[in-house]
């Protein structure tokens, strides 16, 4: 078969299958063809003489000509119409030249011509899975191992069209089958591997992995379905550099470099790349980091990421630039950048969390500045009142700045009706769905883009907390503000948002209808609405903690 066909052949749901071969011959018909091939010599069979066309063909076979083999199969076929193996390896070699459906015409009419010719209908069995009718291909690999029980590629084929066809069990029976007999198959691991995880049986499945990549560290598809097995488990870091290892093997197999490019991807956030092309962001940092940078000054860039604001502040004019980011792939690529940017010399990228810095260590000494941009769109939910909080206390020296120095909140009373038939689930489609809300927490934020989304503000902005992150206050459980009503409607949730002060005079706003490209307003629903008029005072407890801020009715 060529590549895109045996692609196509060994095609299934769990990850890479392992290659299907096509069944030889019987002995009878190969015997002499590998001597004369090995000899090289050209052989000629005497005019109408099949069984010396057939060994002649089968010799081209074995040294992978299969243009070759044809003439000679067609010839052995003019002799003898009705010869089985003939008539099955033309059916081979006409799917190895890309003409399917003459493979399968030819398959088939070898196993009329001989129902009981295992190799035959194995290897119709395997045209027919590559023609997408995996359970045709399950009933002849079955009559293959009914006339040979130890034939082990019909068994593990039998597997693959199982697993084709969606029989998982049955799959995972077959190929424990050829391990039986052979444990150390490396095929059969890697596609009970592949079922098992089908099957959700995601840590059986990687020890299956585990014992493929040590017994063939050389196999690209072994490191390549256990770093995708990985992934399904969470363990992401481990995921990339099993997928790094299968790209090293397979540097130019597209199915491996993209499954690299996944599982780097799952290392970052998905809004990392909108955040990157926020040019009003981007222009706010530059600004504040050029108003406050000082010749001689150092600075730690916290999160850095790409490494964007440690360059900014080192274009600045700062001496020297800490930049420290907990994701060792993409402290890697923010090296890669700053080396290409021409500031190797300037900028020292360090691998783990700024709440693990010591200074002395890693870094050598307190710094002048602390830039980071930690924020989600409830403006905590990145841990920003822990990381900021240890770098003002044990990174920063006493007298330094840091951007941004504070953040104001606002929000206001919305109602968002389509938002509200799952907040919290009731009836949906006519079905009482509310057993579901058990998944639901009810102070948790979401990110929302109020502009867009239909809606109706039932308040005025009013101000809910100020943090000043040199010195972040403490968890506040439960503070109670008087809400004034400003239009009629039922009050579902609150939506807020934050000014972000990078310094006294430069501000970030993510208030509906900004610039801001990449953050929103966050939302939080309340368990029961409240209906409203103009002038009710609307009691609100409000308060944080680390990780959020969170409103009550």
């Amino acid at each position: 078969m060529n590549r895109k066909q045996r692609r196509q052949a060994r095609k299934q749901a769990g990850g890479r299958q392992a290659a299907a071969a096509w069944a030889p011959p019987p002995a009878d018909a190969v015997a002499g063809a590998l001597m004369q091939h090995a000899a090289g010599s050209s052989p000629v069979a005497p005019a109408g003489d099949a069984q010396a066309e057939l060994r002649i063909a089968v010799g081209h076979l074995e040294a992978k000509h299969p243009r070759a083999a044809e003439a000679h199969l067609r010839a052995a076929l003019d002799a003898r119409p009705d010869d089985p193996v003939a008539m099955q390896l033309l059916g081979v070699v006409a799917f190895e030249l890309g003409r399917g459906d003459e493979a399968l015409e030819r398959l088939e009419q070898a196993v009329r011509l001989a129902p009981d010719y295992p190799e035959a209908r194995h290897n119709l069995g395997l045209v027919l899975l590559a023609h997408g009718r995996p359970v045709d291909a399950v009933e002849h690999f079955r009559a293959a191992l009914a006339m040979r029980p130890d034939y082990p590629q019909a068994q593990l084929n039998l597997g693959n069209a199982q697993l084709a066809a969606a029989d998982f069990a049955a799959a995972q029976e077959a190929y424990e089958a050829v391990l039986a007999a052979d444990p150390g198959s490396a095929e059969a691991l890697m596609n009970l591997a592949n079922v098992l995880r089908e099957r959700g049986r995601h840590e059986a499945a990687l020890a299956r992995y585990d014992q493929i990549v040590e017994l063939r560290p050389e196999l690209a598809e072994a490191h390549l379905n256990r770093g995708t097995c990985l992934g399904d488990l969470g363990r992401h870091r481990e995921a990339v550099t099993a997928h790094q290892r299968a790209a090293a093997l397979a540097p130019d197999d597209a199915e491996v470099i993209v499954a690299l490019r996944e599982a780097m991807s799952r290392r970052i956030p998905g809004w990392h790349l909108k955040m990157l092309a926020d040019a009003p962001r981007n222009q706010a940092f530059a600004r504040a980091l050029e108003r406050q940078v000082r010749p001689g000054m150092t600075v730690l860039d916290i999160g850095t990421g790409s490494g964007l604001l440690a360059m900014m502040a080192a274009r600045a004019g700062a001496a020297h630039v800490y930049a420290v980011e907990a994701v060792p792939e993409l402290a890697e690529a923010a090296r890669e950048i700053v080396a290409a940017n021409g500031y190797r010399d300037q900028i020292t990228v360090l691998d783990g969390r700024s709440t693990e810095l010591t200074p002395g260590d890693a870094l050598p000494e307190r710094v002048d500045l602390v830039v980071a941009e930690v924020f989600d769109a409830g403006l905590l939910g990145e841990g920003a009142l822990n990381t900021l909080g240890h770098a003002a206390q044990r990174l920063l020296k006493p007298d330094g700045l840091m951007i941004p120095a504070a953040a104001d909140v606002y929000a206001m009373l919305v109602a968002l009706p389509r938002w509200r038939a799952v907040h919290p689930l009731a009836d949906v489609a006519g079905f009482d769905l509310s057993a579901f809300n058990r998944f639901r927490n009810p102070q948790a934020d979401q990110a929302i883009d109020l502009a867009r989304e239909p809606h109706a503000a039932l308040s005025a902005p009013f101000h809910v907390a100020r943090f000043d992150f040199r010195r972040p206050p403490p968890p506040e459980r439960r503070r109670t503000l008087e809400v004034t009503a400003s239009a009629v409607g039922e009050a579902h949730a609150v939506a807020y948002w934050f000014e972000l002060h990078l310094d006294d005079e430069i501000t970030l706003s993510t208030a509906p209808g900004g610039d801001l490209d990449h953050w929103q307003q966050a939302v939080q629903f309340f368990d029961q609405g409240r209906n409203v008029v103009p002038g009710d005072l609307v009691p609100l407890v409000v308060g944080h903690s680390n990780a959020r801020i969170f409103f009550e009715l």
